[in-house]
């Protein structure tokens, strides 16, 4: 049984564990909606530095048109741009959740089972990146 100053302690440290997470993410977002706002409003993108050197598409390669598409709406049109990232980007996102609530609530965000998870999405990412460029769409 936990005492009242180990219980304080424990919410203590939740409570800054929580805060941390909530300025990392807050930030990431600010970012990303800047980015995407700039987008928006000038039509200019990072280009994908595979693509220009080489001509091939990365498994990457889509993901700005994507996000601009999913902003506006147009689910179709984000399938088009990346179908891969389309499908597994929810997957990656609840592992993230995931992750990230194991760590406010235990202070750790050890993998387990999820580097299965991890694994298979990065060898599929590969086998997507080459096959693109092998079947053009």
């Amino acid at each position: 049984m936990l005492s009242t100053r180990q219980l304080k302690d424990s919410n203590r440290e939740v409570t800054e564990r929580f805060r941390k997470v909530i300025i990392k993410y807050g930030v990431i977002l600010a970012i990303g909606l800047g980015y995407l706002f700039f987008v928006l409003l000038s039509g200019v993108r990072i280009p994908c530095i595979l693509y220009e050197i080489t001509g091939f598409k990365c498994p990457g390669c889509g993901i700005t048109r994507l996000i601009v598409s999913v902003a506006r709406l147009d689910f179709a049109a984000a399938f088009g741009y990346n179908p891969f990232l389309f499908i597994t980007g929810p997957l990656l996102l609840f592992y993230l959740a995931f992750s990230e609530a194991r760590y406010v609530i235990y202070g750790n965000a050890r993998m387990g089972k999820w580097v299965i998870f991890i694994w298979a999405e990065l060898i599929l990412a590969i086998l997507y990146g080459v096959l693109r460029n092998i079947y053009p769409i």
